[in-house]
């Protein structure tokens, strides 16, 4: 299956969602070409359309649409935090300082509920007050939850030509999906044999 769909008439689609919710974010830049980017949050529509796939992490969040510069600013942050995790160098300290004061804007309140069982399960909830300070609270937390937690150590960045992606790893994977693994076989297959002929 593809993962991106049209990004003209009617904007892209996002069929990779389901990695955490940081990933999700930080994956709306797509590489393209020689390092240049194309940015999947380009206006509100494409926004509405992110926000909707992701309604079963966030709620329903369509306000948001009006705060596009905001969501890109936070997105950005996080993406350079990813970038840097994944390469092995120190966080970025304007992007670190943006994160946590998302996250301690929204104050949130951990409660008790039952579970799909009936076992009590603990839970974060918004605790009121600005609807977009919350948004960026829960977006932040993804990010320090991802950096902070065991699962920083499978972020990977995709090595396909015109990729980018970040994913976590399994099973020693060096792409972020199938195409892009047969793209990146096919690139080194043309290298190889383009290297060949120069040869002789």
């Amino acid at each position: 299956m593809e993962r991106f769909g049209p990004t003209r008439r009617g904007g892209p689609v996002f069929r990779w969602l389901g990695e955490p919710l940081a990933i999700d974010l930080a994956n709306t830049v797509m590489v393209v070409g020689d390092g240049g980017s194309v940015d999947l949050l380009g206006d509100r529509s494409d926004l509405r359309r992110w926000l909707d796939g992701e309604r079963k992490h966030l709620g329903d969040y369509g306000f948001a649409v009006a705060h596009l510069d905001e969501i890109r600013e936070l997105r950005d942050a996080v993406r350079a935090l990813l970038e840097a995790s994944a390469q092995g160098r120190a966080l970025p300290r304007a992007a670190l300082e943006r994160v946590n004061a998302a996250s301690a804007a929204a104050p949130v309140a951990r409660q008790l509920e039952a579970g799909p069982e009936g076992e009590p399960q603990a839970v974060e909830r918004d605790a009121g007050g600005d609807r977009m300070a919350a948004l960026r609270g829960k977006l932040a937390r993804s990010t320090i939850a991802l950096l902070a937690g065991p699962e920083r150590q499978r972020l990977r960045i995709c090595e396909a030509p015109s990729c980018g992606m970040f994913f976590l790893q399994a099973s020693g994977r060096r792409w972020c999906c199938a195409a892009c693994g047969n793209r990146a076989r096919v690139a080194r297959h043309y290298r190889r044999t383009r290297a060949v002929r120069a040869a002789a």
